[in-house]
């Protein structure tokens, strides 16, 4: 470090969720360092913006507590800590006794790693008054009771961080009882005794996919709100942002998110995710994710701008009012140019063309302050689309894989990746 900082931002393991913290920070200037594994190397290493990057090693045993203990030496006063994945979150929380003397972490200890689970953030929704799908709760090895449920189902772990035993499944669609035994078979050869969840998937399309973005203070109440909702993803069902738009919703909705938030007694950037049922119009809790996601560069380039709300409030800097108070603006959009590619969609290349000529584009990764970032993102694309479309030995016969088939083979490198 060529410089000491003070009350350093210190960004985990920057993918696309990292760089948007690093270039929604970078708005202010906000002094940012990054700790990051030393292989694969994360592209978010190279901004501009940060000023040091320090590295752990996963094959010597290390983790990103590892990297945070050594980091601490080359600033002074406290490092305001971002987590940009839900594997650094869960690290973060586990690992705040050894942390908590030169960081500032961003989670409540009343919660500590229930945050994850979907069960809990559920029973708070149903408290508060707020829409949630029909569901219930069960544990493998056992049957839930889905009578008068309307299929498809969909099954969801309640928590999948590496603290509730080994890494699971994301999500499993049920089209009939016969699949939903089938399912409950493997869980219970599996998962016995872990706890899930059955919901009704609610019908719709990517679009009817909306976000309240959050961030909380100490004292474990909302202090600033975005809103926006997807347009398309990648892999098409139940993926992350392809497409993003900022806009309003309606006063309720946001109502019920912070009244969800405040009874969690939530600390720190979240993202409370919903679905629009077209059935009844009601906005619907699917889960609350307990840190920045995918898309927070969107909100911060759309002037409410979450991660630099955290920074101002945990270092106590005044300028955090007027922060607060800047209002909202809707005519940006968020492209992740990658996704998008790889999607390959006819419709989805139309609806960008659409918001084009009405607003502002927001990309991912490249951005014209972070020329260095921008082209090493771009090279890499590029070796990651020639890569998919030369992979001969399961392409299938007579064809290309489709956005749905490439989707599922590349679900968990994404996802790890970007989010």
């Amino acid at each position: 470090m060529k410089e000491r900082v003070r009350n350093p931002a210190v960004v985990l393991d920057p993918g696309a969720a990292g760089i948007g913290i690093i270039h929604a920070l970078s708005l202010a200037d906000v002094p940012t360092v990054a700790v990051t594994r030393n292989w694969p190397p994360m592209v978010g290493r190279l901004s501009r913006f940060v000023r040091y990057c320090e590295t752990y090693s996963p094959s010597r045993g290390e983790t990103v507590i590892d990297g945070l203990l050594r980091l601490a030496e080359r600033f002074d006063g406290t490092g305001v800590l971002f987590p940009s994945t839900d594997i650094d979150l869960e690290a973060l929380i586990i690992g705040r006794p050894r942390l908590q003397a030169r960081y500032w972490i961003p989670a409540a200890p009343e919660i500590g790693l229930k945050i994850a689970e979907k069960n809990w953030q559920y029973e708070i929704a149903e408290r508060v008054g707020m829409p949630v799908p029909r569901n219930t709760r069960f544990l493998g090895g056992s049957r839930p009771d889905v009578s008068g449920f309307r299929y498809p189902l969909i099954v969801k772990p309640s928590t999948r961080g590496a603290m509730a035993g080994d890494w699971v499944f994301r999500l499993r669609l049920l089209d009939a009882p016969d699949a939903l035994d089938e399912c409950l078979a493997g869980l219970d050869a599996d998962y016995p005794g872990r706890e899930f969840q059955v919901a009704e998937n609610i019908p719709g399309e990517p679009d009817e996919l909306y976000t309240v973005g959050t961030y909380s203070g100490v004292d474990g109440r909302v202090v600033g709100v975005y809103t926006g909702r997807k347009l398309t993803q990648y892999p098409y069902h139940h993926g992350v942002a392809s497409l993003a738009e900022s806009t309003d919703l309606p006063a309720h909705v946001v109502q019920h998110s912070r009244a969800l938030l405040d009874a969690m007694g939530f600390v720190g950037i979240s993202q409370v995710e919903l679905k629009r049922d077209a059935r009844d119009g009601a906005y619907k809790l699917l889960e609350v994710n307990g840190r920045a996601w995918l898309w927070v560069k969107l909100a911060a380039f759309s002037d409410v701008n979450l991660p630099l709300m955290q920074y101002y409030d945990l270092t106590g800097d005044p300028r955090l009012a007027a922060v607060v108070a800047r209002p909202q603006r809707n005519d940006r959009f968020f492209i992740h140019d990658l996704h998008v590619a790889l999607n390959n969609h006819a419709g989805e290349r139309a609806r960008l063309q659409a918001l084009a000529r009405t607003k502002q584009r927001v990309s991912a990764i490249p951005y014209g302050r972070d020329p260095w970032l921008t082209a090493a993102f771009r090279a890499g694309a590029l070796a990651r689309r020639l890569r998919y479309a030369l992979t001969p030995s399961d392409t299938p016969v007579g064809g290309t894989w489709s956005p749905s088939q490439r989707g599922d083979r590349a679900r968990s490198a994404l996802r790890s990746r970007a989010e």
